[in-house]
């Protein structure tokens, strides 16, 4: 007897991301998940990156759609994506990070098991260009407290690795859009409106790596996303403590990424 498994539907949002975005794809494919939909929103790619896409879906036409048109940036693509997704389970990934082996097998599993659930999460590692990991420490610091996951500590700082995060249909609509600014998504926003009514369903598991590439993130942007960062938090709660602790682990945050 074959069980049913939820479709899962993959956004990508893409712009000249030629060197990487078929690692991306691959990842996806190689998953071998047997309802998936992938869905690229690329806006006008010029480097190349549009020719890739177009050999996917003409290599994969029943499971790959896109689109190539200005956005606003790279919330505005994500939103676009998921509007038109089919799937029970969605998530987005950048177009230079990839999936982990088993990762959509043990997110049906969490899904199935958990049938109220508003989303599910797992570990993530941080890659650089060449795929080597880096920032371990930080990461087994994240992945020590996805293991604890409370709203407390998810105030205290973002520990969910995006692309090893899976939300819901249901929660999209009751929780969603995500919110951005030019071309960053900030997803923390979500993740706290989503921890309000239910803290995500967690696996132990690897489900995803996260790319960093030296020099991506200057320390100047550094500073504007972690100052969105600590504003997003102040919309959840006003406790002065936790809004310390937030802000020490923000400089901790940046420290790491001048040593990346």
């Amino acid at each position: 007897m074959t069980i049913k498994v939820p479709k899962i539907s993959v956004i990508i949002p893409s712009f000249n991301k030629k060197e990487f975005i078929s690692k991306t794809l691959d990842s996806v494919i190689a998953q071998n998940y047997p309802n998936l939909e992938i869905i690229i929103m690329d806006g006008e790619s010029t480097d190349g990156t549009l020719k890739i896409i177009e050999d996917y879906a003409k290599k994969y036409p029943e499971i790959v759609k896109y689109q190539s048109k200005k956005d606003k940036g790279q919330w505005d693509a994500i939103n676009k994506g998921f509007r038109v997704a089919k799937g029970k389970i969605l998530t987005y990934i950048n177009a230079d990070d990839e999936y982990l082996p088993g990762a959509f097998s043990e997110v049906s599993r969490m899904y199935r098991a958990n049938v109220d659930a508003f989303w599910f999460a797992g570990r993530g590692r941080v890659i650089d260009k060449s795929g080597l990991r880096i920032a371990k420490w930080s990461t087994f610091y994240k992945n020590l407290l996805l293991f604890l996951n409370s709203r407390l500590l998810l105030l205290i700082t973002n520990y969910l690795m995006q692309p090893s995060t899976f939300i819901t249909r249901t929660a999209w609509k009751r929780f969603g859009p995500f919110i951005g600014f030019s071309n960053f998504v900030l997803e923390y926003d979500m993740w706290l409106k989503i921890s309000k009514q239910r803290m995500p369903v967690i696996t132990n598991r690897y489900l995803s790596s996260f790319r960093i590439e030296p020099g991506t993130i200057s320390a100047s942007l550094s500073k504007t996303l972690l100052s969105q960062d600590e504003r997003i938090v102040k919309k959840y709660t006003q406790n002065a403590l936790i809004l310390l602790i937030h802000k020490l682990h923000n400089l901790g945050r940046l420290l790491v990424v001048k040593i990346v």
